[in-house]
């Protein structure tokens, strides 16, 4: 059974449900799932993961003024998640932690040379991939679609009424 099937199956069960809103938030799920998978697939000969290339990004884009919470808010993820990861990029020589020179109590995040040749070499088969991916739409369904999803980000960022 497929996972459409599948979804469609435990709808017919819950006909109270609204069901083009699960289906959409299941499928966005699901799709979200299988193209980061195919994001660490192109990442794999570069010994990065999805979140590690975003990381590099972000540091080559923000520069050495970045600390670790701003990172965190950027990439989704939880202190622990970042501190880990954060751990692993500077065991492997790709970025450093440093005193921040405007709040002595915090650190700055700073790309290393082996840090910027890493992200510069994985980036091609990056782009390459979510082109790769993407190209099931056509432009115009895929520009639709990237202004549902902010309208979608926004209204769920918003609190609550």
């Amino acid at each position: 059974m497929s996972f459409e099937q599948r979804i469609g199956q435990i709808l017919a069960q819950h006909p109270d449900a609204p069901g083009q809103a699960v289906r959409a938030s299941r499928l966005l799920f699901r799709v979200g799932h299988l193209l980061e998978a195919r994001i660490n697939a192109a990442l794999a000969p570069h010994e990065l993961d999805m979140r590690s290339y975003l990381a590099l990004a972000v540091l080559d884009t923000d520069g050495p003024s970045l600390n670790p919470s701003e990172l965190g808010v950027t990439l989704d993820a939880s202190r622990v998640q970042i501190t880990r990861l954060l751990d692993r990029l500077e065991s492997a020589g790709l970025l450093r932690r440093r005193h921040s020179d405007r709040d002595r109590r915090s650190l700055d995040l700073e790309l290393t040379a082996a840090g910027r040749a890493r992200y510069q070499g994985a980036r091609p088969a990056v782009h390459a991939a979510y082109a790769a991916c993407w190209a099931a739409l056509p432009e115009a369904r895929i520009d639709a679609l990237v202004a549902d999803l902010a309208a979608m980000n926004q209204a769920l960022e918003s609190p609550r009424s």
